[in-house]
This record gives structure tokens, sequence and C-alpha cells, in this order.
């Protein structure tokens, strides 16, 4: 796998979905501020709906841009353990075996490259803090609802 065609995707995907936020902004606030959405009576809450709806809207659009800008000043260097910006390879106990993207920002992105899935995970996320450090061949065990589930790292870039 090619590191740098990785970040390229996950970069172009983070742009993509700016279109997207930017666009359902736009429509959120046009529907707030449109003429048949301001109510004549208390009881008519569509504006305010709206107006909440484009406030959520707007800080997600804020939070992709700071995840494009995270990610378009990554420098990819080399390194035997896993640190922000490495591609880690993991695999669970029945062998299947799972990629992730550590970074500092916009966990939970998904890409496909070359046929396999790649996420995008922060030290935030149990796993993510898990993976820290570790080297090929490592365990890490990770223990949510009263189940303990135990990965081996068998790939880094």
């Amino acid at each position: 796998m090619n590191k740098q065609n990785i970040l390229s995707q996950i970069i172009n995907q983070l742009e993509a979905d700016i279109q997207i936020a930017q666009q359902a902004v736009d429509v959120a606030r046009d529907t707030a501020t449109h003429k048949d959405c301001l109510g004549s009576s208390k009881y008519e809450t569509m504006g305010t709906e709206a107006s909440y709806l484009a406030k959520g809207q707007g800080e997600r659009l804020l939070e992709l841009h700071h995840a494009l800008a995270y990610f378009k000043q990554v420098q990819l260097t080399p390194s035997s353990q896993a640190s922000l910006s490495s591609l880690v390879s993991i695999k669970n106990e029945t062998g299947k075996q799972q990629s992730f993207w550590l970074a500092a920002d916009a966990g939970g992105l998904k890409i496909v490259h070359e046929e396999q899935n790649i996420t995008v995970i922060t030290p935030q996320a149990p796993l993510g803090r898990a993976l820290l450090g570790k080297k090929v061949g490592d365990v890490v065990e990770i223990k949510a609802a009263n189940k303990s589930t135990e990965y081996e790292v068998v790939g880094i870039l």
C-alpha cells in the first residue's frame, strides 16, 4: 500500500464532505430565514428548528475544515511503532484483519483503498489510545461492554 495515496484519498474525501456540508448549511440557513418559516405564533417553530439545524451543520462544517487542515500538514515519516499518521493493521482472535490510520482529527472517517477498508481513528478512542507506541507483533486488549477482545498488530506503515 502506498501511504501517500491513502493520505491523498483521505484529503479528497474530506474535501467532498466539506462540499456536502456546505450545501447542507446553505439549505438550513435559507430555510431558517425564509419568510414562510417565520411563524406567526410561538407554536410555529419551523424557523427556530431550522436555525438549530443550521447551527449544527455549521459546526460540522468547521470540524471538517479543521480536519482537512490537519491532514494537509501531515508529514509522512517511516516508523517502526504506531504513532500519529501511522497506518496500523491489526487482526483479532478470529483472524479478521482491519486497518486504521492514527490521526489527531477526523475519527470515524472511512475510505476504501485497493479494496481494503481503512478507518481514521484518534487517540481519544480506546483502540487508538491502545495502539499508540505499539510495534508489529504486540498485542492490545480492549474491554468494552464487559467483553475483552485482543488484537495483534500485524503491520505499521
